[in-house]
């Protein structure tokens, strides 16, 4: 069965996700749902149906012998889930929240080149996803986090986060992974 990611607007969660399938190099479909009720994100892979972004990257970072993430279980598998709640929660909950989770995050990557610190994972994904969203819809400036924003510059200048760009903004994409086209 194909995976198919099921994914709303633009400016969502979603972003993060076709950034790591992208990476992922599997191939995929995707649908854009414009329905209200309906939840999305979900994926569609190997006759189940994931929902929620993070249990989504969580499931990616598990794929092609964990690529993205780490086996299940491990110490570093546990890290990266933490990683990806403080990512999601840090964003969302406003702007002194936010300001933190940029400084540790600056803090962070000054001294690594990945926001695991081993390999880049879904928690690369899901940082360009909410910091993009916090730029748009928040106002985050990110002249005052120079690590973070070298990270995110460089993350931007991926094809993989260029094609997510396009697919969102529903401009001509080419993918650099294995992306199938729109599901029928």
């Amino acid at each position: 069965m194909e995976t198919i990611l099921y994914h709303g607007a633009p400016n969502g969660c979603a972003f993060g996700i076709i950034v790591a399938l992208e990476w992922l190099c599997r191939p995929y479909r995707l649908v854009q749902v414009d329905l209200p009720g309906i939840p999305v994100p979900a994926l569609q892979t190997g006759g189940k149906l994931v929902r929620d972004c993070r249990a989504i990257l969580r499931h990616i970072g598990q794929q092609r012998r964990c690529l993205l993430g780490y086996r299940s279980g491990t110490a570093e598998a546990r890290k990266l889930e933490t990683l990806l709640d403080y990512l999601h929660e840090g964003f969302e909950a406003g702007p002194a929240r936010m300001a933190l989770a940029c400084s540790a995050l600056d803090e962070v990557l000054g001294g690594q080149e990945w926001v695991d610190g081993n390999k880049r994972t879904v928690a690369d994904a899901c940082l360009v996803a909410v910091v993009r969203w916090a730029q748009r819809e928040a106002g985050l400036e990110l002249n005052a986090y120079p690590a973070l924003q070298r990270h995110v510059g460089e993350l931007h200048g991926d094809p993989a986060v260029f094609f997510a760009d396009a697919i969102e903004m529903q401009r001509p994409a080419v993918s650099s992974g294995r992306y199938l086209g729109k599901a029928a």
